[in-house]
């Protein structure tokens, strides 16, 4: 039998296309299910003034300049006009989130499975849901100041949220559910 000599780079490709054709082997076990997000462990929150959306702040880390938190955008429906003031990452759940421009005008729709980073600025714009509530985990980060600018109808300054007023909306809201541990 005769050995092979592979070159780190071409042992770590190997070692990765194996990787995945296990598995692949076993997508047939990860078939979607056609229920919903089960939200019952959820204490869903939300801000006078702003409509059709609830949150759920999971963790701030004021060091590493980190807001990570879950929305809700309701069905058919869309929140007022804002502006991101901080990097993002967002992953959709359940639903479709659908993004809309400063006219009112549909821009994108990010389905359930999809992943989208974005820096900080970015033209004004609202979001809602699509047929059914659109749940989505979004980190904010790199900022220790203003994340989201609520806009009104003529581009005026409404309110701001920053990691400070994030922070408080934590320490006010119920605490996440905890995992279970055995010993």
């Amino acid at each position: 039998m005769q050995e092979e000599t592979l070159t780190h780079g071409e042992g770590l490709a190997r070692v990765g296309s194996d990787r995945a054709a296990a598995i692949d082997a076993h997508a047939d076990a990860a078939t979607p299910a056609a229920a919903g997000f089960d939200q019952s462990n959820i204490k869903w929150n939300s801000l006078e003034g702003i409509d059709h959306v609830w949150y759920h702040v999971l963790k701030v880390d004021p060091e590493a300049k980190i807001v990570d938190l879950i929305l809700k955008f309701a069905a058919n429906e869309r929140i007022l006009l804002h502006r991101h003031h901080a990097d993002y990452s967002t992953f959709i759940i359940q639903g479709e989130l659908r993004l809309y421009d400063s006219e009112g005008e549909l821009t994108e729709i990010r389905p359930t499975g999809s992943f989208v980073e974005k820096p900080a600025g970015g033209p004004p714009h609202s979001e809602g849901g699509g047929d059914v509530d659109c749940i989505g985990w979004f980190r904010n980060r790199g900022t220790d100041g203003m994340i989201y600018e609520i806009l009104g109808p003529n581009m005026e300054t409404l309110a701001t949220l920053g990691l400070h007023d994030f922070n408080g909306l934590l320490e006010a809201q119920e605490p996440p559910v905890k995992p279970v541990t055995f010993e």
